[in-house]
């Protein structure tokens, strides 16, 4: 079981993970130990409703990478945000700085590593 140094689970949350890539990816997040889904939404009416998502991690199917940038340059987020993009075929992690490091095709397997491997400092 995935522990990290606090012992507390990663909190994720979840913008747009509708259909059967949105069931695909809550279903490994929930799967895992050490892991806890503590927001699922499917659209965000503005940009501040991000930061009341209170996760260490957003994973946002869809993403539209302009609006993440905006957000990112115009707000310090306690969180990092995973786009997806391109059906699962492309993804995404973007960091404070804001930092975008491309991560390719998307597996249930690459996902869980990618949230463990970005958490922000302790909670």
């Amino acid at each position: 079981m995935y522990v990290d140094e606090d012992s507390s689970p990663v909190r994720v949350a979840l913008i747009g993970c509708t259909g059967l890539l949105g069931d695909v990816i809550a279903s490994s997040l929930r799967a895992e130990p050490g892991l806890m889904v503590v927001a699922s939404v499917p659209l965000l009416a503005s940009d501040s409703d991000i930061a009341a998502l209170d996760a260490d991690i957003v994973v946002w199917n869809a993403a539209d990478e302009q609006r993440i940038a905006e957000w990112l340059n115009g707000y310090v987020p306690t969180s990092r945000v995973l786009a997806i993009t391109t059906d699962g075929q492309g993804a995404a992690l973007w960091e404070l700085i804001p930092h975008r490091i491309e991560l390719g095709a998307l597996s249930p397997q690459s996902l869980v590593e990618t949230i463990r491997g970005a958490r922000v400092g302790p909670s």
